[in-house]
């Protein structure tokens, strides 16, 4: 490194670099400049300082030039260290026996022998199965969503999805839908498209801001910083929040409608009815730029706020008010969250929400949605097309036919498997492998007997019915997981396991939004034998292809020497080299707003939308097209107090899961001993009322359960949520425990996720994650719970 190094750029940006450093030496620390992208996991790539001294990281602070987080940092970024530098990182390769999975029997190899071992045991596979024998998955963390992608099409599989999220559940039904309905994808505009943010003088703050099932000060999911919200109410944005829990935000909101989980949709409807009944609507955006108004207006006709008051348990009079206010204001915008995806027709809830924007022409203008794509054209970061992963020179087809998308055409457009049609496959090998006459579910064979689990810790997180997943996945060939950590799913499944690098230790891009292009700066050398998840995939593909059919094919298929190299190949259509990013640290394309009426949306260079009409679609053409219903509805949730009253007797409390808690990026972070003080056990959130009718008081252990399974918390009672709702902690472990002690961790105690049923709607899409059934009674703590705090101190300790 040369400290103090400055540079220039000719490339025509938003930003300006001259001048900007990207190291220099600081009270005996070298500083390099960087942003955060993963591991440990994040949905964000914020701007970091790096402080080293002798090769060793020695603190992280925000930067407070990089203008995407202005030098804010949560705590998770702050307590990084210990996750870079915890004694228990895995540092090495290691392998077992087919037959000791679940044993702490493993054993540390070298690189090549992973490597070759991985190798013949896929070769094996591929060869009496076929490709689509091997699934390849990812978690939704480090920043592996445009690379898994690509491993798939090194070793030739066209199964690669997210692993075992039932319903792709997790953002994906949102963004298909609005590519369905839209043409692209649209964000909250927060002026984060611009270097000069909320002073830039095209931008204007948002007159509303509704935030739906999302809590985005505490959550800062999928590419948004919750402090963006803040500093809108601080320039006169008005807050509209759907919740059923009184959040931060929710106090401080002009309305808040504490709707009853799973019901969403309904409340859109209405939202939607009163607009349209009482003409409030944008008629020279919905005249000269949508489709289907006429139809849609008829179909939301039934939905009224009487309607909608009795399914949520929402005051009619509040939802007539909020309808008004979102169509006076001088725009608005939409910050929704995974909850959107987490009840079974959660497809046609984003739907009805889109539509709601659509109605008061909240799009492409300051403060509204804007359309977002990929910076400088470059997608493997973020959305890699199917043209960017074909762009690999790699033998053979890879047939993407026999991708297994089950009885659910529609999951195919978003290049991606069934996860729950994969599951069925693992248990049985047969699966749904195409529609008949009349769209009948046809069966056959469909071997799964590979799997490759990359930012993926499934059995504890991502998963439902875990107990069934955990069965299935034992029974397979072979299993790989690449990870920080031994989490339940590496102990319980891989037969190898390959230790991945964290952001202080690599380089790279950043990824998971649209608004600036920038560099992961190399601080130190990665912890013991630690590579990057990209260098683990490029390098492997070589060796896979080498053994295979020969070094000429290996280097055609993986022809990249070094990170450096391979990013220079991702940069291959930007104007910059990796290095020449790495100077700067980030680059803001030009940004327009108004983008379909300048021809910038559509390829033709046409005004409008990037649709099959050229316009935003209230009757959607796309899922006319795979045999789905094209106009927004409501669907009860399967399970609920209305369609199963029965079951509702027996159970009768609404369980919502998953809730982001201050600290924890899903099922990671428990081994920090700083964050973990913040939340030390699993939780369940439910009214005092009750918890006094069940007996329970605060820090009680309960049993929450259903006709699914089973989970213990303790519970924390509040008033801020409803009566009738239990809000329960997902992704629990106790990374503190000995890994030979055969309770993986004790993740099947403490995982609400055997509560919940792999089962998606009816689009292939979405799932009942946050819209279940439930009791709860007080029951003793799990074995071994007590000494848990006082092991993570001493895992801690031994340095």
């Amino acid at each position: 490194m040369i400290a103090d190094e400055t540079i220039s750029s000719a490339t025509v940006t938003q930003d300006d670099p001259v001048g900007r450093r990207w190291t220099w030496e600081e009270d005996g620390c070298t500083v390099i400049r960087s942003n955060a992208r993963t591991g440990p996991g994040c949905h964000d790539s914020c701007g970091v300082l790096l402080y080293t001294k002798d090769g060793r990281l020695q603190k992280i602070e925000g930067d407070p030039e990089n203008p995407y987080n202005q030098g804010r940092l949560c705590l998770r970024c702050l307590a990084a260290k210990e996750m870079i530098e915890h004694p228990r990182r895995l540092l090495y390769p290691l392998q077992r026996k087919r037959s000791e999975r679940g044993q702490d029997s493993f054993e540390r190899c070298s690189w090549d022998e992973a490597f070759e071992r991985i190798t013949t045991e896929f070769g094996a596979i591929i060869d009496r199965y076929g490709t689509q024998a091997i699934n390849v998955t990812q978690g939704t963390g480090r920043d592996i969503n445009g690379y898994g992608p690509m491993l798939a099409r090194l070793v030739g599989t066209p199964n690669y999805g997210m692993g075992f999220l039932s319903g792709q559940g997790c953002y994906a039904p949102r963004l298909m839908m609005m590519f369905f309905k839209a043409g692209d994808a649209f964000v909250c505009d927060y002026s984060q498209f611009m270097p000069e943010r909320y002073e830039d003088p095209r931008w204007r703050p948002p007159g509303v801001i509704v935030i739906w099932g999302n809590n985005p000060v505490v959550a800062n999911s999928d590419g948004t910083l919750g402090h963006w919200v803040v500093e809108c109410m601080k320039r006169g944005s008005e807050i509209v929040c759907v919740d059923p829990k009184l959040t931060w935000l929710a106090g401080r909101a002009k309305h808040w409608l504490q709707v009853r989980p799973g019901t969403d949709a309904s409340l859109a409807l209405a939202l939607c009815n009163v607009i349209v009944r009482e003409q409030l609507y944008d008629w020279d955006f919905i005249d000269r730029w949508t489709y289907g108004f006429e139809e849609f207006a008829a179909s939301v006709a039934r939905y009224t706020p009487a309607y909608a008051a009795d399914v949520c348990g929402i005051d009619a009079d509040l939802i007539e008010e909020t309808a008004r206010t979102i169509a006076a204001a001088s725009s608005a915008c939409l910050q929704w969250g995974v909850a959107v995806d987490h009840t079974t027709e959660g497809f046609y809830t984003g739907m009805t929400m889109f539509d709601l924007l659509a109605l008061t022409g909240n799009f492409e203008r300051p403060g509204s949605m804007v359309a977002a794509r990929p910076c400088f054209g470059v997608e493997e970061p973020w959305l890699a097309s199917q043209k960017a992963i074909q762009a690999l020179d790699v033998p053979g087809n890879p047939g993407l036919d026999k991708r297994l998308t089950g009885p659910y055409p529609a999951v195919g457009a978003l290049g991606m498997p069934s996860n729950d049609e994969m599951l069925k496959a693992l248990e049985t090998g047969r699966a749904v492998v195409g529609l008949g006459e009349g769209s009948q579910p046809l069966e056959g064979d469909y071997p799964v007997k590979g799997v490759w689990l990359q930012t993926n810790n499934t059995l504890a997180c991502m998963g439902a019915e875990p107990q069934r997943l955990l069965s299935a996945l034992r029974g397979t060939d072979f299993n790989v997981v690449v990870d920080l950590f031994m989490t339940p799913t590496a102990m319980a499944l891989a037969d190898v396991v390959l230790p991945a690098a964290c952001f202080t230790e690599r380089p790279g891009l950043t990824g998971h939004h649209p608004y600036y292009l920038g560099a992961i700066a190399q601080a130190t050398e990665p912890a013991g034998e630690c590579k990057s998840d990209q260098q683990i995939i490029f390098e492997f593909a070589r060796h896979f292809w080498t053994a295979r059919s020969g070094e000429a094919v290996g280097r055609a298929a993986s022809p990249w020497e070094s990170e450096e190299q391979f990013y220079d190949w991702i940069l291959r259509d930007a104007p910059f080299s990796y290095k020449e990013m790495r100077q700067r640290t980030w680059a803001y394309p030009e940004f327009e707003y108004h983008k379909h009426e300048k021809g910038l949306l559509r390829p033709d260079g046409h005004p409008g939308f990037n649709t099959q009409t050229g316009r935003y679609e209230f009757h959607c053409m796309a899922l006319e097209h795979f045999g789905l219903e094209a106009l927004s509805y409501y669907e009860e949730p399967l399970e609920s107090p209305l369609s199963t009253p029965e079951l509702a007797e027996q159970y009768p409390l609404v369980l919502t899961t998953g809730a982001r808690r201050w600290g924890y990026f899903h099922s990671e972070h428990r081994q920090s001993p700083t964050l973990r003080r913040f939340a030390p056990w699993p939780q369940a959130m439910l009214h005092p009322r009750t918890a006094a009718r069940h007996g329970i008081a605060q820090g009680d252990w309960m049993l929450l359960e259903n006709s699914f399974g089973s989970c213990k918390m303790r519970a924390e009672l509040s008033p801020r949520i409803r009566e009738d709702t239990v809000s329960a902690d997902h992704g629990w472990w106790f990374p503190e425990r000995e890994q030979g002690d055969g309770t993986l961790f004790g993740v099947m105690d403490v995982n609400v996720n055997q509560l919940l049923p792999m089962r998606p709607g009816k689009s292939g899409y979405c799932n009942s994650y946050k819209s279940q059934l439930c009791r709860v009674s007080r029951t003793d703590a799990p074995a071994g719970v007590e000494a848990s705090l006082d092991a993570l101190d001493a895992t801690t300790a031994t340095e």
